[in-house]
Protein backbone atom coordinates (compact mmCIF):
# COMPACT_ATOMS: atom_id res chain seq x y z
CA UNK A 1 0.00 0.00 0.00
CA UNK A 2 1.18 3.29 -0.98
CA UNK A 3 1.03 6.48 1.02
CA UNK A 4 0.76 10.41 0.61
CA UNK A 5 2.45 12.80 2.40
CA UNK A 6 1.10 16.33 2.27
CA UNK A 7 4.37 18.69 3.32
CA UNK A 8 3.76 22.54 3.79
CA UNK A 9 7.07 24.65 4.12
CA UNK A 10 7.67 28.11 4.55
CA UNK A 11 8.68 29.46 0.66
CA UNK A 12 11.70 30.61 1.99
CA UNK A 13 13.39 28.05 2.69
CA UNK A 14 15.91 30.31 5.85
CA UNK A 15 12.67 31.51 7.35
CA UNK A 16 11.68 30.89 10.97
CA UNK A 17 8.65 31.73 12.06
CA UNK A 18 8.05 32.21 16.45
CA UNK A 19 7.41 28.60 17.37
CA UNK A 20 3.77 29.90 18.81
CA UNK A 21 3.22 30.82 15.06
CA UNK A 22 4.08 27.52 14.13
CA UNK A 23 2.45 25.30 16.26
CA UNK A 24 -0.77 27.54 15.22
CA UNK A 25 -0.45 26.54 12.30
CA UNK A 26 0.66 23.05 12.99
CA UNK A 27 -2.54 22.32 14.98
CA UNK A 28 -4.58 24.75 12.20
CA UNK A 29 -3.72 22.14 9.84
CA UNK A 30 -4.90 19.05 11.94
CA UNK A 31 -7.96 20.77 12.85
CA UNK A 32 -8.24 21.43 8.76
CA UNK A 33 -7.85 17.67 8.14
CA UNK A 34 -8.70 15.41 11.10
CA UNK A 35 -8.56 12.05 8.69
CA UNK A 36 -5.13 12.83 8.07
CA UNK A 37 -2.38 10.32 10.10
CA UNK A 38 1.09 10.79 11.79
CA UNK A 39 0.85 15.04 11.90
CA UNK A 40 4.42 16.36 12.36
CA UNK A 41 6.08 19.42 12.95
CA UNK A 42 9.72 20.45 11.95
CA UNK A 43 11.80 23.14 12.78
CA UNK A 44 15.20 23.78 12.63
CA UNK A 45 18.13 26.47 11.99
CA UNK A 46 18.92 24.65 8.87
CA UNK A 47 16.89 23.60 6.02
CA UNK A 48 16.10 20.28 5.04
CA UNK A 49 14.85 18.98 1.91
CA UNK A 50 11.24 18.19 1.12
CA UNK A 51 10.63 16.20 -1.86
CA UNK A 52 8.21 14.92 -3.86
CA UNK A 53 9.30 10.77 -3.48
CA UNK A 54 7.57 8.78 -6.02
CA UNK A 55 6.10 11.84 -8.03
CA UNK A 56 9.55 13.17 -9.11
CA UNK A 57 9.90 14.01 -12.35
CA UNK A 58 12.04 16.75 -13.38
CA UNK A 59 14.17 19.83 -12.76
CA UNK A 60 14.10 23.02 -14.67
CA UNK A 61 15.92 25.80 -14.98
CA UNK A 62 13.50 28.41 -14.02
CA UNK A 63 15.00 31.17 -16.60
CA UNK A 64 14.68 29.35 -19.80
CA UNK A 65 13.37 26.32 -19.02
CA UNK A 66 16.02 23.94 -19.50
CA UNK A 67 15.78 20.45 -18.61
CA UNK A 68 18.79 20.18 -15.86
CA UNK A 69 18.05 17.41 -13.87
CA UNK A 70 21.18 15.37 -14.79
CA UNK A 71 23.71 18.80 -13.52
CA UNK A 72 21.26 18.82 -10.55
CA UNK A 73 22.41 15.60 -9.68
CA UNK A 74 25.99 16.90 -8.12
CA UNK A 75 24.76 20.30 -5.97
CA UNK A 76 22.17 18.45 -4.36
CA UNK A 77 24.51 16.03 -3.50
CA UNK A 78 27.27 18.74 -2.52
CA UNK A 79 24.21 20.51 -0.37
CA UNK A 80 23.83 17.32 1.53
CA UNK A 81 27.50 17.04 1.99
CA UNK A 82 28.06 20.67 3.05
CA UNK A 83 28.80 21.73 6.58
CA UNK A 84 26.60 24.65 5.94
CA UNK A 85 22.89 23.25 5.25
CA UNK A 86 22.00 27.09 4.63
CA UNK A 87 24.07 27.69 1.52
CA UNK A 88 22.05 27.18 -1.39
CA UNK A 89 23.37 29.45 -3.73
CA UNK A 90 23.98 27.99 -7.39
CA UNK A 91 24.57 29.07 -11.10
CA UNK A 92 22.17 27.27 -13.47
CA UNK A 93 24.87 25.84 -16.35
CA UNK A 94 22.39 26.45 -18.90
CA UNK A 95 21.88 30.40 -19.24
CA UNK A 96 24.80 31.18 -16.34
CA UNK A 97 22.14 33.13 -14.24
CA UNK A 98 22.13 32.97 -10.18
CA UNK A 99 19.53 30.99 -8.56
CA UNK A 100 19.35 29.06 -5.58
CA UNK A 101 18.51 25.40 -4.80
CA UNK A 102 15.13 26.23 -3.82
CA UNK A 103 14.03 28.38 -6.57
CA UNK A 104 14.74 25.71 -9.70
CA UNK A 105 11.28 24.63 -11.35
CA UNK A 106 10.58 21.17 -9.73
CA UNK A 107 8.38 18.94 -11.40
CA UNK A 108 6.47 18.01 -8.96
CA UNK A 109 6.80 21.19 -6.68
CA UNK A 110 10.15 20.04 -3.60
CA UNK A 111 11.75 22.55 -1.79
CA UNK A 112 14.11 23.35 1.62
CA UNK A 113 12.65 24.77 4.57
CA UNK A 114 13.34 25.35 8.36
CA UNK A 115 9.78 24.49 9.17
CA UNK A 116 7.42 22.07 8.16
CA UNK A 117 4.19 20.72 8.48
CA UNK A 118 3.71 16.81 7.74
CA UNK A 119 -0.20 15.09 7.40
CA UNK A 120 -0.46 11.32 5.86
CA UNK A 121 -2.84 10.65 3.87
CA UNK A 122 -5.02 13.93 3.97
CA UNK A 123 -8.34 13.51 2.14
CA UNK A 124 -7.17 16.50 -0.22
CA UNK A 125 -4.90 19.51 -1.02
CA UNK A 126 -5.15 22.73 0.94
CA UNK A 127 -8.40 24.65 -0.85
CA UNK A 128 -6.89 28.44 -1.35
CA UNK A 129 -8.53 29.96 1.42
CA UNK A 130 -7.37 27.08 3.94
CA UNK A 131 -4.06 28.08 2.42
CA UNK A 132 -3.88 31.54 2.97
CA UNK A 133 -5.83 30.64 7.22
CA UNK A 134 -2.20 28.88 7.14
CA UNK A 135 -0.12 31.62 5.74
CA UNK A 136 -2.08 33.78 8.01
CA UNK A 137 -1.03 31.29 11.34
CA UNK A 138 2.47 30.80 10.07
CA UNK A 139 2.92 33.99 9.43
CA UNK A 140 4.39 33.63 6.08
CA UNK A 141 4.07 32.40 2.43
CA UNK A 142 3.98 28.61 2.04
CA UNK A 143 4.81 26.27 -0.64
CA UNK A 144 2.93 22.49 -0.50
CA UNK A 145 4.65 19.28 -1.47
CA UNK A 146 2.94 16.11 -2.61
CA UNK A 147 5.55 13.06 -1.26
CA UNK A 148 4.35 9.67 -3.08
CA UNK A 149 5.79 6.79 -1.10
Amino acid sequence: MSDNWMTVIAADPLAMPPKERADAAFNLLKTMRPEAHDPYLYLSDKPEFFDCGGNFENVFCPFCSTDIKEWWRKPIDDWWNSVDRRALAVVTPCCGRATTLNDLDYNWPQGFACVAITLMNPDCDLEPEEREQVEAALGLPVRIIWEHI
